[in-house]
């Protein structure tokens, strides 16, 4: 029998919003462990998430805490940053979703790449990179106040940075987070909880179901066999999914988690806490 994963509350990296705490997140949606450079990526949205207001910005952290809170930051160094979202790493490039738009950023330095705009998006949020570079991005289909837009999708881009809808409409449920690896696109939703796989033809399998909605981010841990987490935010709560359709609670309570990262090099998760602007990091 395998042995169940244990998970331990590190606690919060870092705090925001008072001025005896300047150096600390706005409205944290993603996080991303940059295995490369050992650093964490959080995204801020600071703000609402569909307002194109020009101040959303990237911090970058180191594991033992210490942050660079402004690594990448709308309005300065040429950069447009409105409300950024899920992030991706294609080789020297940091992929970022933001409304309408992926922004394209140098993995080291933060400059600006370009931009891939995707028309008639409302909700960008998720992204993936799969083995071959491709990369993926749903479209969760909301408004500003988490409302349908029906724009639900999600989108891929090849190497000639043209966006195409790998699968669109709303029995994807408002997909939000998502892997892609060389068997598909695995995506978890956020009006109906279901953990599902895309295949290259846009052909959905339903996998499993959590039992409560609003799911947020998803990671893949390489454990035998692999497992699959997504935050909720109805459950207040990570979920385990295993490819038998069973899905459980980690049993640590979480307000509004967001776009979880994974750090394998410490078997950490990296927690964005949405409404409590922190980042909360779980040990296995």
């Amino acid at each position: 029998m395998r042995a169940p994963l244990v998970w331990l509350a590190l606690g919060a990296m870092v705090f925001a919003g008072c001025a005896k705490e300047p150096e600390g997140l706005d409205t944290p949606e993603s996080a991303l462990h940059d295995l490369q450079a050992d650093v964490y990526l959080v995204s801020n949205i600071q703000g609402p998430p569909v307002a194109k207001d020009g101040n959303g910005y990237i911090s970058r952290l180191a594991p033992d805490g210490g942050m660079q809170r402004y690594w990448i930051q709308g309005g300065r160094d040429g950069v447009t940053l409105h409300a950024p979202k899920g992030m991706a790493l294609v080789g020297d490039v940091l992929w970022v979703a933001d409304i309408d738009t992926l922004r394209r950023f140098d993995r080291t330095t933060g400059k600006p790449l370009g931009d891939v705009g995707i028309a008639g998006a409302t909700f960008l949020n998720d992204v993936s990179a799969a083995p071959d570079g491709t990369v993926y991005c749903t479209d969760s289909g909301l408004d500003a106040s988490f409302g349908p837009t029906g724009t639900d999708a999600i989108w891929k881009v090849g190497k000639d940075n043209q966006p195409v809808a790998l699968a669109r409409g709303a029995e994807l449920g408002q997909p939000n987070g998502l892997v892609a690896l060389s068997t598909g696109v695995y995506y978890v939703s956020w009006r109906d909880g279901t953990f599902c796989l895309v295949d290259g033809t846009g052909f959905r399998t339903v996998l499993a179901t959590a039992p409560q909605a609003q799911l947020d981010g998803l990671v893949r841990l390489d454990s035998t066999p692999p497992s699959w987490l997504a935050t909720s935010w109805l459950g207040s709560c990570v979920y385990r999914f295993d490819m038998q359709g069973g899905c459980t609670p980690l049993g640590i309570r979480l307000e509004q988690p967001a776009d979880l990262g994974y750090d394998a090099k410490r078997r950490r998760l990296l927690v964005p806490l949405f409404g409590q602007n922190r980042l909360e990091l779980l040990q296995q």
